[in-house]
């Protein structure tokens, strides 16, 4: 009897063991997921337009190239956080050196800001013409702002992330749908040349490809705050952003096959507007870029309710621990004076150009700090080891 009860009692390891690596199993998909989402969210709208407007032809190398820009900085990032084990960003930072924190935060936070502001504005514009015209865009403005933000306020980040899986769930079927139907009376003479007659780098020199650079860079910082709240393997994350690429690319090439590349840069919202020309008859609804629509209006809300939770992290962590009650209606108050200010669509793009330095300094900076301090940090710990 003794032996037997001893054996039931060495087994109970097991199924913790057991039950905590499912755990961190779901949790690293639901990342990925979240990853997944926020970037789905970010591409189609204004990156299909900067990508076409800042090359002619062979319009696969500046998505390539941003796609290889996005990669390396996540690489970056992910080494730097795998020396601070179960860390977030804003710790690691705050234990260093508080005046070089900030270096690194203050940019980071402005810059999470400005993105609500831009994300909620440019979303409602989208909104207002393709849906409700006739709808004041404050209330379209104030209403996505109080779901994101009460997303946020009931949901932490757990709460965020389950969504995902539902989100997910309920529009990837329609999402898909879409991208494939988009492919309806494409020419694909449009698809050449492959290789461009001149120089392949001469987009590096136009403005409009580092503005593209917002629909990389603008859900890649999450992953610094995850720890310890979230665990995730950089596999997951890799195979996430892998799957992004034909996204990209499809964004980009639709228009274009579809409407040929001097009619596709001359409009506000290429992708979008050639979803609108799919005509399927069997279907019930007469346009199929409601699914688009009401996919991205939810993913870019996710995305919002996640930079808001980023902006109270950074807050609780750093300064002082307000209580997310007083912190979240704060930042939609903030943001929602800031879109009142932005008049119309021509402002939007203007500072959308404009935060193009902000953007590049934190997926800059932020990365190689981190991975400047996570060297040090080992360095330390091997002397350490050896001196013991």
């Amino acid at each position: 009897m003794l032996t037997s009860l001893a054996s039931v009692h060495l087994m109970f390891p097991i199924y913790n063991l057991d039950a905590q690596k499912e755990n961190d199993m779901s949790k690293s998909l639901q990342v990925s997921l979240t990853y997944i989402i926020m970037h789905m969210g970010l591409i189609f709208f204004l990156y299909p337009l900067d990508v076409i407007e800042c090359a002619n032809e062979a319009h696969w190398i500046p998505v390539l190239a941003g796609y290889l820009f996005h990669i390396l900085m996540i690489y970056i990032y992910l080494k730097g956080l795998s020396y601070f084990k179960g860390e977030s960003i804003v710790n690691i930072l705050m234990k260093k050196n508080k005046w070089l924190a900030w270096l690194a935060l203050l940019p980071m936070l402005i810059y999470l800001m400005w993105i609500i502001v831009l994300c909620i504005r440019s979303l409602a514009e989208v909104i207002s013409i393709a849906f409700l015209s006739n709808t004041p865009l404050w209330i379209l403005m104030l209403l996505m702002l109080a779901i994101s933000g009460y997303m946020t306020i009931h949901g932490k980040i757990g709460g965020l992330l389950r969504l995902s899986v539902l989100f997910i769930v309920l529009f990837i079927g329609p999402m898909f749908f879409v991208l494939v139907s988009s492919f309806q009376n494409v020419d694909w003479h449009y698809l050449f040349p492959i290789w461009p007659a001149t120089n392949a780098l001469t987009f590096l020199s136009h403005p409009s490809f580092y503005k593209s650079l917002f629909a990389y860079t603008g859900g890649f910082l999450m992953l610094g705050f995850l720890p310890p709240k979230a665990a995730f393997t950089p596999k997951s994350i890799f195979w996430s952003s892998l799957l992004l690429l034909p996204i990209y690319l499809v964004s980009v090439y639709i228009p274009v096959l579809k409407l040929g590349e001097e009619t596709a840069r001359r409009l506000q919202f290429p992708y979008i507007f050639a979803v609108d020309t799919v005509e399927i008859n069997w279907l019930m609804f007469e346009r199929i870029n409601v699914f688009l629509l009401l996919s991205i209006v939810a993913f870019c809300m996710l995305f919002v309710a996640v930079t808001i939770w980023q902006v109270i992290c950074i807050f609780q962590q750093s300064i002082k621990n307000i209580s997310s009650n007083i912190l979240i209606p704060t930042i939609i108050f903030i943001t929602f004076i800031t879109c009142l200010t932005i008049p119309d669509w021509k402002e939007v793009d203007s500072f959308f150009q404009w935060n193009t330095g902000l953007r590049l300094y934190v997926a800059i900076t932020t990365p190689s700090l981190l991975l400047c301090l996570g060297l040090l940090h080992a360095r330390k710990m091997r002397l350490r080891l050896k001196s013991s």
